[in-house]
């Protein structure tokens, strides 16, 4: 096999083009409705090196730069001042580096001939990969300092969601296994306008399709392998156990799609793996028909078994031969190291779970790859398209596995992609499936609502990426506009406005999310605190003060209460709190 170490530095000029395909030695790009599909070969730094050479053009929108900047403008957005240019080279300094440390050697072979085939200094590339590790580290220990705001907005803006849905044998029309995955991360402009299916061909090991983006080169997130085992990531993000010193995220996820053909490799592999951070490995075999759901922390680690002769756990919600998983841990000392910080996220963060085994259970005896992607594109409560979605804003990337045909089917298009049409890939011929069905999600969801939608997301990356607040508004005007039964969005409207002073289009909105109501009080109860400031802000004292006795008359969550009762009959101080658009909530009101 060609070594790409053979090759002139300036190789990327060595690519050829036939047709609609690019290649380079083995290796070889093409697009298929916007997809990025790659194959890669040889060596890790061989395997490396092609990504960056044959996505050089897309990898400075993707994720890894994107992250980088993003970590520099949230700091800036912490009240650091003129510090904050400096936080970033200085957490690289010391704990970055640390990270580093831990990352496996075929990593950082892979990392360095992507630096090297894309053009970028290699510091650059390293410090995008080890930034997530490094910042779920420092929000533990701002969690651990009783600093919770800036803790929970680090881990919001850089933490992964995620939502898995497993159905085999009795529960499928054809007994064969779907494994279906949502991909919820910030990035949502750049993720899925550089997503791609990579089709790796290691020297060493089995050969396996991962689901990423432009610059993502590791496979260890959302990948399946020629034995038939496919592999999904979850994030467990408030909780303090983090520990310096473990494998960062997505190098152990990528050597299982290597080297194991048994779940019960897989599960050896876990088990010696020592992470930094709290993660589940949802991990199938299409062959035996079999879960296992690996649950870890740097100090502990449980294992579920389902399928095959495996009892069931009475902590595991399933109905028969299927299993749905979130962000909540099933051990129970594990979920012992969970904190109830923020209500909106913990009630979201159950009712997928909740939803998603609920609907593998109505479906049960006629799922497939076009159901599974149902349950992926679910819009939640009727009274509320955010509240307990599982195809939320941040749905970047979304996809069904069929391991026994070797298929996986691929959500297009911009988030939520769980909503968008999926064109299925053969990970046998390496190539797109043209006989396999695409399909998209049609649950009766009107024109008007998908664009109220879209111009929710674009509010979302408007406020969250680029600090344009009148941008934002004037999207969330729209959204509003078309989905005018939406109390969230009336709600987020209110918040942008106040955030510019714009008072009176403030309060107004906040009285419409009051009129409409909301499926849970807690949100309720925020709608009054939040027009109680409002009308505080414009000297209205006695309207305040009643908008803060209805906030204590309902239901909430504790930061809200706590707000309402400091300000009742003082005041709001007018600090400004960061809103979070993932959630249609601020996190410490």
């Amino acid at each position: 096999m060609t070594s790409l170490d053979s090759m002139p530095s300036s190789s990327v000029a060595s690519a050829r083009t036939t047709s609609s395909r690019r290649t380079l030695g083995p290796a070889w790009h093409e697009q298929h409705e916007g997809l990025h599909v790659v194959r890669v070969a040889g060596s890790f730094r061989d395997m490396g090196r092609q990504h960056g050479e044959l996505l050089r053009d897309v990898i400075p929108q993707g994720p890894i730069p994107y992250y980088r900047a993003y970590f520099e403008k949230l700091i800036g957005r912490a009240a650091l001042g003129p510090l904050g240019p400096l936080v970033w080279p200085t957490l690289q300094m010391l704990v970055g580096s640390r990270v580093g440390r831990g990352m496996p050697r075929f990593a950082e072979e892979t990392i360095r001939g992507l630096a090297e085939g894309a053009g970028l200094p290699f510091d650059e590339v390293w410090g995008g990969c080890t930034m997530p590790d490094s910042m779920v580290w420092l929000a533990s220990r701002l969690m651990e300092l009783r600093a919770p705001g800036p803790a929970v907005v680090h881990r919001l803006s850089l933490g992964l969601g995620c939502t898995s849905a497993v159905a085999w044998g009795r529960a499928t029309h054809d007994g064969k296994l779907y494994h279906a995955r949502n991909f919820d991360y910030h990035g949502v402009a750049s993720w899925p306008a550089t997503q791609g299916v990579f089709f790796h061909a290691p020297d060493e090991g089995q050969r396996y399709v991962s689901i990423a983006a432009a610059g993502v080169a590791l496979g260890g997130i959302t990948a399946m392998n020629e034995a038939g085992l496919t592999l999904t990531v979850h994030q467990h993000m408030f909780t303090d156990q983090t520990r310096l010193g473990g494998t960062p995220i997505g190098a152990i996820g990528d050597e299982v799609m290597r080297k194991a053909e048994t779940l019960d490799d897989a599960a050896r592999l876990l088990a010696a793996n020592r992470p930094i951070g709290c993660w589940t490995y949802v991990v199938t075999d299409g062959t035996s028909k079999e879960v296992l759901c690996h649950e870890e922390s740097p100090t502990r680690h449980r294992a579920f078994r389902l399928g095959g002769d495996h009892a069931v756990d009475p902590r595991l919600q399933k109905a028969e031969d299927t299993f749905g998983y979130a962000n909540v841990y099933l051990d129970e000392a594990l979920g012992r190291t969970e904190v109830d910080m923020y209500g909106s996220y913990w009630r979201h963060n159950a009712a997928r779970h909740r939803r998603a085994n609920e609907r593998l259970a109505e479906g049960a005896g006629t799922h497939d790859a076009r159901s599974l992607a149902g349950i992926l594109g679910d819009r939640g409560l009727a009274g509320c398209r955010v509240s307990e979605a599982i195809s939320m804003v941040m749905t970047v990337g979304s996809v069904v596995f069929c391991p026994e045909d070797g298929l996986v089917w691929v959500a297009t298009g911009e988030a939520p992609t769980s909503r968008n049409r999926f064109v299925a890939f053969d990970l046998r011929g390496e190539r797109r499936a043209h006989e396999a069905p695409s399909f998209s999600v049609d649950d009766g969801e009107s024109a008007e609502a998908r664009r109220a939608f879209a111009r929710y997301r674009d509010a979302y990356v408007l406020h969250l990426d680029h600090g344009d607040a009148s941008g934002a508004l004037a999207a969330m005007d729209d959204a509003c506009r078309l989905a005018p039964e939406e109390p969230v969005f009336h709600f987020l409207r209110g918040l942008l406005a106040l955030e510019l002073r714009a008072h009176a289009v403030s309060e107004q909105a906040f009285d419409r999310a009051i009129a409409l109501g909301h499926p849970h009080p807690e949100r309720r109860a925020a709608f009054h605190l939040w027009r109680a400031r409002t009308r505080g802000e414009q000297g209205r004292r006695d309207e305040a003060n009643a908008d803060y006795r209805s906030c204590l008359a309902l239901r909430a969550d504790a930061p809200v209460h706590a707000a309402a009762r400091r300000e009742h009959g003082k005041g709001w101080s007018g600090k400004r709190r960061a809103i979070d658009f993932s959630m249609g909530d601020v996190v410490t009101p």
